[in-house]
C-alpha cells in the first residue's frame, strides 16, 4: 500500500494513474498526467471530427491525409 513497485520493467508509483481496457493497461506517470489527458481528449476530439467526416461520406483515406487521424 502505498509503495512504488516494478512490473516486467515498468515502474508504478504512488499517485500514478492505471488506465486499462481489453487492448491492455497504461500506466501514467502523476507528472505528466496532465499533459497526456489533454492530449488524449485532443486526439478523441480529431477521431470524432474524422467519423462524422467518413459518415458525410469523406474517404477513410481522404479523412487521413487531410486530418492526420483515424
Amino acid at each position: 500500500f502505498r509503495v512504488g513497485l516494478e512490473i516486467e520493467s515498468v515502474r508504478i508509483n504512488p499517485g500514478d494513474v492505471v488506465v486499462g481496457d481489453l487492448d491492455g493497461v497504461c500506466i501514467v506517470p502523476k507528472e505528466a498526467e496532465v499533459e497526456i489527458f489533454r492530449m488524449a481528449l485532443e486526439k478523441a476530439r480529431g477521431e470524432k471530427m474524422v467519423q462524422k467526416k467518413i459518415q458525410e461520406g469523406m474517404s477513410a483515406s481522404e479523412a487521413f491525409a487531410k486530418h492526420g487521424i483515424m
